[in-house]
């Protein structure tokens, strides 16, 4: 590289491989302006793995007097700054990684077009002036400081460059750019000279704008007693310690991640968990805004495993949508307003609320104690229709977990002496006229085809043994006194199992795999109901995977006549 005050020096040499462009230490080059990569090595700069030239310097770089100080070309060069130093820095397009001590200092104003993150070091800007800055704005480029003890420091003593910046926003002439402050680790800093010492930008940010972003990752408190607004397309996104704020203002943007929000939110935009738990304390989150789950709005993506959202008090204007993994805990139920759009798989954990059971009546969910009275109810968004909501008693009964399950036919994939369990509610409406009349017997012979076989599951134990033809089996379990366990044998395609009685707001299903008489073992319903004995029925033969490999079916319909009876039918295809 020549040292010439006056030269304006292109590294960009055709190659299919990367080098190593250096300054060592000690070692001082002039330079009237650098351009790196900017035509044979442009496209190696913009690829993985990367093939172009790169940039290292642990002495100075000087741009000379009157120069601009331009470091040009590709964006994506790789610049390398171990203790180095750049004076009269201008215009610099490059990825910047700094270590050690790194100073850019002198006249011009510095404009970092792509990103500059200091490793585990400190980097100091102390240059006449931030040129992406306006006022009190900060509208381009990506700061970063990151690992154990990495400082970003903007302004300083040598320039007299104080800064203050108040709104992070995207580039106004790049309508797809935009702006990045990134805290990445628990000593992270990104400071601001104020005239007599460096503090941190929590002391003077209020406001994500459009296009601007600011992480807090790695674990890493943030601390201000300002509020702080995001404003729509805006982004503050978290894998963070505590976050205490004089309030989050949510205007149109997106807060999502993984925290302990320790202020009131005021959602009129999106409130996201994301990998991992975030918890909105004590403060309080109203507005009208979404609070949803898993889709990274940073990168595009959905995470591939769900999140957990943990509130306190919420305003009826929130809308929590989940995706089938997730889970929403309210710790406080007598302050929660909102609505809850759950899926298959997602889990709400209800603290001080004990119960045994949980119905859906319209858009509301009930909750009920054993004796049948509704203890707590949550207002219910999306579609239900064959879905089922399984209570389980937490903290010995004091709080509740509730999961969403699909109608009988998915709860497969047990096995022997493991069950699923779910309140059973419908997958399908059909109409039916069914006989009334019972026998009770313990040993039953089938009524053979074109006539119901009764199995009496109110007072006794019945066994069958299916015959040829397609048979229907009847159970009545709406007034059972002791428990029973019947059981048909040679259940074959055609067979139908018909169980009156099934409430859609009383009954759970244990399912069983193995259970049963030797030689007559299979898939095992425990049908229970408070107040009332178990009633089993076992499909000898059977097991949970039939339910969804296409053996059986099941549907629930309700009798056609003055009682509207409903019922659960089983059948063999």
């Amino acid at each position: 590289m020549p040292n010439d005050p006056t030269a304006n020096v292109t590294i960009d040499n055709p190659t299919l491989a990367p080098y190593m462009v250096s300054i060592g230490t000690g070692e001082f080059w002039t330079v009237n302006s650098l351009t790196m990569n900017n035509v044979n090595d442009l496209a190696g700069s913009n690829r993985v793995p990367y093939t172009a030239a790169a940039l290292d310097i642990n002495g100075t770089l000087n741009f000379g007097a009157g120069s601009a100080g331009t470091l040009g070309g590709s964006l994506q060069t790789l610049l390398f700054m171990n203790n180095g130093t750049i004076l009269n820095p201008g215009t610099i397009n490059a990825f910047v990684q700094g270590t050690g001590n790194v100073l850019l200092t002198g006249t011009n104003g510095l404009y970092i077009t792509n990103w500059l993150q200091a490793a585990g070091g400190v980097v100091t800007i102390d240059t006449k002036s931030i040129a992406e800055m306006t006022g009190n704005t900060l509208f381009d480029g990506i700061f970063e400081a990151q690992g154990l003890g990495g400082v970003v420091n903007l302004g300083g003593p040598r320039q007299n460059l104080i800064v203050n910046i108040a709104t992070i926003e995207g580039p106004p002439t790049i309508p797809n750019g935009w702006t990045e402050l990134i805290l990445n680790g628990t000593l992270t800093e990104i400071g601001e000279w104020n005239g007599t010492g460096y503090v941190g930008i929590e002391s003077t940010l209020t406001e994500i704008g459009a296009r601007g972003t600011v992480d807090v990752l790695n674990g890493r408190n943030y601390i201000t007693p300002h509020t702080l607004t995001i404003q729509p397309t805006g982004l503050l996104n978290l894998s963070a310690g505590t976050v205490t704020t004089g309030g989050i203002d949510i205007n149109g943007g997106t807060v999502q991640g993984a925290g302990n929000i320790n202020s009131g939110v005021i959602n009129n935009g999106t409130l996201r968990a994301l990998d991992g738990t975030l918890t909105v304390g004590t403060g309080g989150l109203v507005g009208t805004g979404l609070v949803s789950f898993d889709y990274d709005q940073k990168f595009g993506t959905v995470s591939a495993t769900g999140a957990v959202m943990e509130v306190h008090g919420v305003g009826p204007g929130q809308t929590f949508v989940m995706n089938g993994d997730d889970t929403l805990v309210i710790d406080t139920p007598v302050s929660f307003a909102g609505t809850i759009d759950a899926k298959v798989g997602d889990k709400i954990l209800l603290g001080g609320v004990g119960a045994s059971s949980a119905t859906l009546s319209g858009d509301t969910l009930n909750l009920q104690n054993a004796a049948g009275q509704t203890v707590y109810a949550l207002h219910m968004g999306g579609n239900y229709t064959g879905d089922s909501f399984a209570l389980t008693p937490l903290g010995g009964g004091t709080s509740s977990e509730i999961q969403v399950k699909g109608p009988l036919a998915s709860l497969a994939g047990g096995t022997s002496a493991t069950s699923d369990t779910a309140a059973i509610t419908p997958a399908s409406l059909t109409a039916a006229s069914t006989s009334s009349v019972f026998t009770n017997t313990a040993s039953v012979t089938p009524a053979g085809p074109g006539s119901d076989t009764q199995l009496d599951a109110n007072t006794t134990s019945s066994f069958v043994i299916a015959a040829s033809g397609d048979q229907t089996f009847v159970m009545d379990v709406r007034n059972p006194t002791v428990s029973t366990f019947s059981t048909i044998a040679n259940f074959h395609s055609g067979d139908t199992v018909k169980i009156l009685g099934l409430s859609l707001s009383d009954f759970t299903v244990n399912l069983y795999n193995d259970v049963g008489a030797p030689g007559y073992t299979g898939l095992a319903f425990a049908l229970s109901s408070p107040g009332h004995p178990t009633v089993n029925l076992v499909l000898s033969g059977y097991s949970t995977a039939d339910l969804t490999n296409g053996r059986l079916s099941q549907a629930f319909g309700t009798v056609t006549d003055p009682s509207a009876t409903p019922y659960l039918t089983i059948h063999a295809t």
